[in-house]
């Protein structure tokens, strides 16, 4: 554990621990994870619903919606993440960077967000696209595979998400999490 003193809103705090997934993982276990996630929530989701709607015909109009929804499916789950953060009355900044013409977003939110926050604010757009998407694939059953499809991408982006939260779980209870360039630290009062 590692002792560092820091002061938030005059309080001195010390760093409980610090998390950063791409030193504590790895980023290509996180992917490969990611990759697994995204198999097994299509197969564990389109063969319940493809047996339960067994006689509807799919279709595959529509494409270029599908595509548009999966690529703004990054910065939507982006904002959702910042959006209980705002309701909370936390300052939240959002920043576009281009890595060779992809866009790249980041969000920076305020300094000592407490703990049930930050664990709302992870679990909003899993909470959020997992239900859009099964309503979604029930509604409109034609376009079930789409539904699975997306849903299935979206819960292996929450990968990381979920992997925090494991961490931010095993935190004392009235803790406050930080974010820092590379990840975040979890603060305990002195």
């Amino acid at each position: 554990m590692v002792v560092l003193n820091m002061s938030l809103d005059g309080e001195t705090m010390n760093c409980w621990k610090t998390i950063n997934l791409s030193k504590d993982v790895g980023l290509h276990r996180i992917s490969f994870i990611s990759m697994l996630t995204m198999i097994c929530v299509f197969i564990l989701t389109y063969l319940p619903i493809n047996l339960f709607f067994s006689k509807v015909h799919l279709k595959d109009g529509h494409f270029l919606m599908f595509v548009l929804l999966m690529v703004s499916m990054i910065p939507i789950h982006k904002i959702l993440h910042a959006l209980p953060l705002l309701l909370c009355g936390c300052r939240v900044e959002m920043k576009i960077k281009f890595y060779y013409m992809f866009p790249s977003f980041q969000l920076k939110a305020c300094n000592g967000i407490k703990k049930h926050n930050m664990l709302i604010s992870l679990l909003t757009p899993f909470i959020v696209f997992t239900t859009v998407f099964l309503y979604g694939s029930i509604l409109f059953p034609a376009y079930m595979h789409y539904f699975s499809i997306a849903m299935a991408f979206h819960i292996g982006l929450c990968v990381p998400d979920f992997i925090f939260i494991k961490h931010l779980l095993l935190a004392p209870r009235s803790c406050f999490v930080e974010e820092f360039d590379d990840g975040f630290e979890v603060l305990v009062q002195k």
